[in-house]
């Protein structure tokens, strides 16, 4: 383990109200959950709404987080992983198909590589944003299903339906400026969703179809799954600070009170109807937001795995009833499995994105095998981090 814990994975989770970060030690253990060396939480500056809007802020962020590490772990060898979190993200699914053209009609990398390709010029309204993964969901080869990759088999026709994930160009672009400026070696990125599905989301819930939402400080993020594969993802730029707005002017409190009032932890005297009257509108328009995404891909109140709920929203009480009565899906919360995936080191669903970050980088071990889980997220990373790191 000595080799080992040289090597460390750390996660790094840029959300709008606070940076979280995860430093891990893996394991030789088949079978073992990466040990937690030490997790790390600093306010975020320079973000709104999912948005970077001052890069030296965010910078300045950045700087306080590898500071404020008591085990110095930026300054050993590691693996630097980075969520994309920010409003505008967003998914679309391509079908297409090409004619194999060699001689003996054996499907190679190639040729899916050549249906891919010909898949993204397909895909709409990509617009100023940048492709960060591609996640294939079905082959089929001469219009038959194929369980897997169809590498190695033979056929004249191969389809694929793919699931592209984009961001907004400019949200990389002022991404590149502060990494150049903190220099910060960040070996991979991945769309934050993902990486939260790892600890939160339970293989029998892949499988049926279940949403995994975040309502966070300011954005809600949407990640869909179903036959095991992801289906849909985006980021809306709306949370649970709009309702702390909405508590403040419909009260007429300051937003300290508001915000303890929605917490349940305020001694103050108001009109309890009409705090009602405020949440539920608020949540009821966050749930029609979240149908919207679900319509895009026809799975609105078909999801027979519900709903699993995190982020700081989550902790909003009667959550529970207002999404079941507005979505008419079972809900079921994170902190239990965060708390048994992780044997008990998280009690907290908040960290479970930078700690699902930790287990898309390579586990170095003694005899430096590398391995992967979710390898079809991290097809793309390295081209784009050419883009993306000084």
């Amino acid at each position: 383990m000595s080799k080992a814990k040289s090597h460390l994975v750390i996660g790094v989770d840029i959300g709008s109200s606070t940076t979280k970060v995860c430093a891990v030690v893996h394991s030789e253990e088949i079978n073992s959950n990466p040990e937690i060396v030490e997790i790390q939480e600093v306010p975020t500056e320079g973000i709104y709404k999912g948005d970077i809007v001052n890069e030296k802020e965010l910078a300045d962020t950045l700087h306080r987080v590898v500071n404020e590490f008591k085990s110095n772990v930026f300054e050993r060898r590691n693996h630097i992983v980075l969520a994309l979190n920010t409003s505008g993200i967003s998914s679309g699914i391509a079908n297409t198909s090409i004619i194999n053209s060699s001689i003996n009609n054996e499907i190679t990398r190639l040729d899916l590589d050549r249906l891919e390709k010909e898949a993204a010029l397909s895909v709409s309204n990509i617009k100023n944003k940048r492709v960060i993964h591609t996640i294939p969901i079905k082959y089929k080869v001469d219009l038959s299903d194929v369980p897997g990759n169809p590498v190695g088999m033979f056929g004249k026709r191969i389809d694929g339906k793919f699931l592209f994930v984009f961001c907004p160009s400019l949200y990389i672009e002022k991404l590149e400026n502060i990494l150049k400026e903190i220099k910060l070696n960040i070996e991979e990125v991945v769309v934050g969703p993902f990486a939260e599905s790892i600890p939160l989301l339970n293989k029998r819930q892949r499988i049926a179809g279940t949403a995994l939402v975040n309502i966070g400080h300011s954005t809600t993020s949407i990640l869909v799954y179903e036959n095991n594969n992801p289906i849909l993802t985006s980021v809306i730029g709306i949370g649970s600070n709009d309702i702390t707005n909405d508590i403040a002017l419909g009260l007429q409190v300051s937003l300290e009170e508001a915000e303890e009032i929605k917490l349940g932890r305020s001694d103050l005297s108001f009109s309890k109807r009409k705090y009602e009257e405020i949440v539920e509108a608020r949540v009821e328009f966050i749930c029609e937001k979240i149908n919207l995404e679900l319509d895009k891909i026809s799975r609105r109140e078909l999801l027979p795995g519900g709903i699993v709920l995190t982020g700081n929203g989550s902790k909003l009480p009667k959550i529970e009833y207002m999404f079941k009565n507005y979505m008419r899906l079972p809900i079921k919360f994170a902190e239990e499995e965060i708390r048994n995936f992780s044997d008990g080191q998280l009690g907290d669903s908040a960290y479970a994105r930078a700690y699902g970050l930790t287990f898309l980088a390579p586990i170095i071990t003694s005899d430096y095998r590398v391995e992967k889980i979710f390898k079809n997220f991290c097809k793309n990373i390295k081209a784009f981090l050419k883009k993306l790191l000084p």
